[in-house]
């Protein structure tokens, strides 16, 4: 029989790893965690200004600017300015962030992946709308605490 609590403590656990592994990887390409943030922002969400950067990371504009500058400085980020107005400066990821990020991220990536192939259809389904759902209620809880609401 499904204990519940022992499912909500799992995932209690699941979270803890997820932020000691985000550590170790920023560790692993020589970041602090503040920057590794920022440079996963940029990882994922595509190239944006400094601006954008900042309400992404909530930090201030200088803070970003060092942050940018230290990822320019280890090779992980590149300054462009725009075509079309020059003062407009896109931030982007170097190919090198996006290769010593899956060289670090890529093993457990496959072995969970391999985990889920293994259940059957009707049980991968099952947990992938857990999942989703459990995403859903952190996405609302996370836009609760950044308005400032107590939950």
């Amino acid at each position: 029989m499904l204990s519940y609590p022992s499912v909500a403590t799992t995932l209690q656990e699941m979270l803890i790893l997820a932020r000691e592994s985000e550590r170790e990887v920023a560790l692993g390409l020589g970041l602090n965690l503040n920057d590794f943030r920022a440079l996963s922002v940029l990882t994922q969400s595509g190239p944006m200004t400094s601006g954008d950067l900042a309400r992404e990371l909530g930090s201030t504009a200088a803070t970003t600017t060092a942050i940018t500058n230290r990822l320019e400085l280890n090779g992980y980020l590149t300054r462009n300015r725009g075509a079309a107005d020059r003062r407009h400066v896109m931030l982007t990821a170097t190919n090198e962030a996006f290769h010593e990020i899956r060289n670090l991220t890529h093993p457990l990536a496959t072995a969970i992946y391999e985990q889920l192939r293994a259940l059957p259809v009707e049980h991968g389904t099952i947990v992938s709308n857990f999942l989703d759902a459990t995403q859903d209620l952190m996405r609302h809880h996370l836009q609760t605490l950044s308005n400032g609401n107590t939950p």
